[in-house]
């Protein structure tokens, strides 16, 4: 018979963490499999997996030297990383236990009860709307079963943790008895399925001392039945924000965030730092409310549509690109073309490139505001979350991004993909921006769509890359100059000669003056004659014209190409990226042009 556990200390209990942990790794593709509630989109092992990394990070990175240490860098290791509703509701449980605990050195069986009850109320109390069935009730249940075994005077702590764990399985098993969309599909909570299977990793450790291999890659399982469940028609942004101040309002925030047209919301954290999760059309009224609270210190907003469409993606390959790529929406949306977003900045304020600071809204606030905006790249988590979401459901993924010459977002996605799945992520640089770019994209997505391997779409491109070509009719370069990417002689230049330059992606992916139109006077007549001398007469083009803040203009050269050139497939006009517009300044017109050769379907 093993020796009872009297206590758990700072040194025990991160040792059973990490166990959890690495169960929960382990497990991570069948929890995603099972995932149908809130929302079919097969991403709650990954979630779960992405808020208990940074959890794991934490402890290997700083062994904590006593218990409220401890407790406390997990509750704010959870919150910088929750992800997703049942990340968010794990960090809310982690808070509740940390906020618990603050004045014990150790737990004794009683103690160990009481901080997972206040866990499990904690949790509940994060949620706007709960639901039982879910992860919340399982925490309660397996709290309820530590409480009631102390009751009967049982100190042992192993022997508490058995029984709460056998409660923890039957409460896990008894979940489609109270969500119905649980019982259609035939599976339990997945979000609870992952609780259960941190309690099993460190029940496993407190039985052999050893804690398993963390499993770097997992077999991805076929997704189970979702029970009909469609894509959802409202609240379709997945929404999350880290808010940090001091004496945070929660109750306030979850009160005003209560308030608005949305859904899933969940607010974890206390007075330094909270969490916000919520489902919403609307993010950037989101993070502005949230702003008022506190200092946002992370956003990121993902299309649940999108996600929901991975389980009938067609091909073996998704296409992923950043928002610097000019691409109408209707391409994106029928093709599956997956975008990270661009950060853009007014002095503190950070904005989501096209999702939280839309074109219209861009120009806007750049007539009122005394501050240049600035643009960065998409940070690491953004690909890591795309990454792990796309591979998570056997796909292989090909990321064409924004010329290395012209942004560190090339660079950015290539590392994380060498961090995350270098052998089925494949990264390559355009050469090429805006339409240039967004052509490139489509080329790439019509070629997944017809089954071509990510290693022929991405040979293809690049023997091709140099035929995607980029024209921008610049009509004021101090905006570039601000941006740094104009020298300032060249401004000073156009503007002494009042010459209208026209810029284009070099074959290095630089971007470089190579032609002027004189005047300013039927620059649009001018700019299309420029464009159609360059195009063959028999071959078919595809073309994208973006504009910054000119629409007519806009739709006025789409009429000169289109009755200029007899064999045009599509030319589309859409809005610039505002991180164009940041550079560009209000009134530059950006043609892509591509001699149009649809790829040929592969019956491998």
């Amino acid at each position: 018979m093993k020796q009872a556990i009297s206590h758990v200390d700072a040194r025990r209990l991160e040792q059973a963490l990490l166990a959890g942990i690495a169960n929960v790794f382990r497990q991570r593709d069948h929890i995603n499999a099972i995932n149908v509630f809130p929302v079919a989109d097969s991403d709650t092992g990954t979630n779960l997996v992405f808020t208990l990394a940074s959890v794991r990070r934490a402890i290997e990175g700083q062994p904590a030297r006593n218990l409220p240490e401890l407790l406390r860098g997990v509750a704010d290791a959870a919150l910088d990383g929750a992800r997703g509703n049942s990340g968010a509701i794990m960090a809310q449980y982690f808070q509740g236990l940390s906020e618990s605990s603050r004045d014990f050195q150790v737990l004794d069986g009683q103690r160990l009860a009481t901080v997972s009850a206040a866990g499990a109320r904690s949790a509940w109390s994060a949620m706007s709307e709960p639901v039982p069935g879910t992860l919340p009730t399982v925490l309660e249940d397996f709290a309820d079963e530590l409480m009631r075994v102390a009751r009967d005077g049982v100190d042992d702590i192993r022997e508490m943790f058995r029984r709460g764990l056998e409660r923890a399985r039957k409460s896990l098993a008894g979940t489609p008895d109270q969500l119905a969309a649980l019982r259609d599909a035939g599976v339990v909570d997945a979000g609870a399925q992952g609780f259960v299977d941190l309690l099993e990793g460190m029940w496993g450790y407190m039985q052999s001392g050893k804690i398993p291999r963390f499993a770097d890659k997992a077999e991805v399982p076929p997704t189970a039945s979702t029970g009909g469940h469609a894509a959802p028609d409202r609240h379709r942004f997945c929404t999350e924000c880290l808010i940090e101040g001091t004496e945070l309002d929660v109750a306030g925030l979850r009160e005003r965030l209560d308030q608005l047209d949305a859904s899933s919301l969940v607010v974890a954290g206390g007075e330094r730092r909270a969490r916000v999760h919520i489902h919403t059309d609307s993010p950037g009224e989101i993070f502005s409310l949230c702003g008022e609270f506190g200092e946002l210190t992370q956003q990121k907003a993902d299309d649940m549509t999108r996600q929901h469409g991975l389980m009938n993606h067609q091909g073996q390959v998704a296409i992923l690109t950043d928002s610097a790529a000019d691409l109408p929406a209707e391409e994106i949306e029928r093709l599956g073309i997956h975008v990270v977003a661009v950060r853009l900045n007014f002095g503190d304020e950070e904005f989501l490139d096209k999702l939280t600071m839309t074109p219209s809204q861009f120009y806007a606030r750049l007539a009122d505001s005394p501050v240049h905006p600035q643009t960065s790249q998409p940070p690491p988590a953004d690909f890591r979350r795309q990454y792990e979401l796309l591979t998570s459901h056997g796909l292989e993924v090909l990321g064409v991004q924004l010329s290395g010459r012209l942004s560190g977002t090339l660079q950015a996605a290539r590392q994380t993909a060498e961090r995350v799945d270098p052998e089925r992520i494949e990264v390559m640089d355009t050469r090429n921006a805006a339409c240039g770019q967004g052509l490139m994209v489509l080329w790439a997505a019509e070629a997944a769509a017809k089954g071509w391997e990510r290693v022929a779409i991405r040979s293809k491109l690049t023997e091709m890359r140099e035929s995607f070509k980029t024209f921008a009719l610049a009509r004021d370069l101090s905006w570039g100059v601000r941006g740094g990417r104009i020298k300032p002689w060249m401004e000073k230049l156009a503007r002494s000669l009042r010459l209208n330059p026209i810029l284009t992606a070099s074959p290095e992916g630089d971007l470089v003056a190579r032609g002027v139109i004189p005047g300013r006077k039927r620059t649009v007549e001018k700019f299309a004659r420029y464009l159609l001398r360059r195009m063959n007469d028999d071959a078919t083009y595809r073309v994208i014209i973006s504009h910054t803040d000119a629409e007519a203009d806009a739709k006025d050269l789409r009429k000169r190409i289109l009755a200029g050139h007899p064999r045009v497939d599509a030319c589309w006009v859409v809005e610039a990226s505002p991180a164009v517009g940041a550079h560009a300044g209000p009134g530059t017109l950006i043609a892509g042009m591509h001699v149009w050769k649809p790829p040929e379907a592969r019956h491998d």
